[in-house]
């Protein structure tokens, strides 16, 4: 685990360059992309929400440019199987939905990734916020995050938050900087299942959960669970009235679980260019952006180098918070 650290220690003070640097310079063969079918590799399997995403972007792309657009569902080994498979992609047209977990998290508990998400990755736009929410149970007798923080001071060791996704998801690291830097004396339990984790919240079996907008919504209008914060840096479009964990705690506490797509490194510039472009109208539909905030996502287009410094921001942020807590794979 010290060599893992050292190594990523190193890694994010080169991150800046790296991301700014890894588009190569234009190619004959880009200059009329796409020319051919695009491909998005999906890190999730089919029906999930990821895929959803991908097939939404994927048939307004198509409409688009009159090109095929093929989702590839590539689950497994958290994002590594997806990653692998388009890293190595040399055709121009093959990219990768990624994820902060793949992107900025990953590295930091596996010293042995069979990708670099720096060297084999050129980012093209961010897509989504899928909006985390932090849901307790209206027994638990709390409506803030500071009366939830003063419980779990006042009953030491008794307050658990569950997560799914294991250590290396936004929720889990969520918690666990509302502990470092809020002082929130919570004790995590992971989860396999969102459903389970709902069951036992609402059953009193864990008293936190920080869980997707989407899954939760419809618990909570119907009185059996209580939303009181959201992880990302904005109120989310959804929640208006329900403060961030930085408006909550008057501390450093976020935690974004963002989409974005990737294209392998070598790809030529007007290529990604072009991408980009065609996501950022897509984003801006308005049918688009109303399906993307029922499923509980903020739509977020930007440029490639807003990505990149998303990227970095967030590989230090977590880097810093593991090594601080010590925390180690499962």
């Amino acid at each position: 685990m010290k060599h893992a650290i050292q190594k990523n220690s190193r890694r994010s003070l080169l991150m800046a360059a790296a991301l700014m640097s890894s588009v190569l310079p234009l190619s004959v063969g880009a200059q009329n992309w796409p020319d051919k079918p695009i491909k998005i590799v999906v890190p999730a399997p089919g029906g999930s929400a990821v895929e959803v995403v991908a097939r939404l972007l994927s048939d307004k792309l198509q409409a688009r440019t009159g090109q095929a657009v093929v989702v590839d569902t590539r689950p497994g080994a958290d994002g590594g199987i997806a990653a692998v498979a388009v890293k190595t992609a040399t055709d121009g047209h093959t990219f990768l939905l990624g994820n902060a977990g793949i992107m900025t998290i990953n590295p930091h508990f596996n010293a042995r990734l069979p990708y670099d998400p720096v060297k084999d990755f050129v980012p093209v736009s961010m897509l989504v916020n899928n909006v985390v929410v932090m849901t307790v149970s209206p027994a638990l007798g709390v409506n803030s995050v500071k009366e939830l923080i003063a419980l779990s001071k006042q009953q030491s060791g008794r307050i658990n938050y569950a997560s799914v996704g294991g250590r290396g998801g936004v929720p889990f690291l969520s918690g666990q900087l509302l502990r470092q830097r809020a002082g929130a004396d919570l004790t995590w339990v992971g989860y396999a299942s969102e459903a389970q984790a709902r069951t036992d919240l609402m059953g009193g079996q864990i008293q936190v959960m920080f869980d997707v907008l989407a899954s939760t919504l419809p618990l909570v209008q119907a009185g059996k669970l209580k939303i009181i914060a959201v992880t990302g840096t904005q109120r989310a479009p959804q929640l208006p009235d329900v403060p961030t964990l930085i408006e909550a705690t008057g501390a450093g506490v976020e935690g974004v679980g963002w989409l974005a797509l990737y294209a392998p490194a070598g790809t030529p510039e007007t290529a990604v260019n072009a991408m980009n472009q065609h996501l950022r109208a897509i984003l801006a539909m308005p049918d688009i952006r109303e399906r993307l905030n029922v499923m509980g996502m903020e739509p977020v287009p930007g440029t490639p180098q807003a990505l990149g410094r998303t990227q970095r921001d967030d590989f230090v942020k977590w880097e810093r918070l593991i090594q601080d807590q010590k925390i180690l794979p499962q």
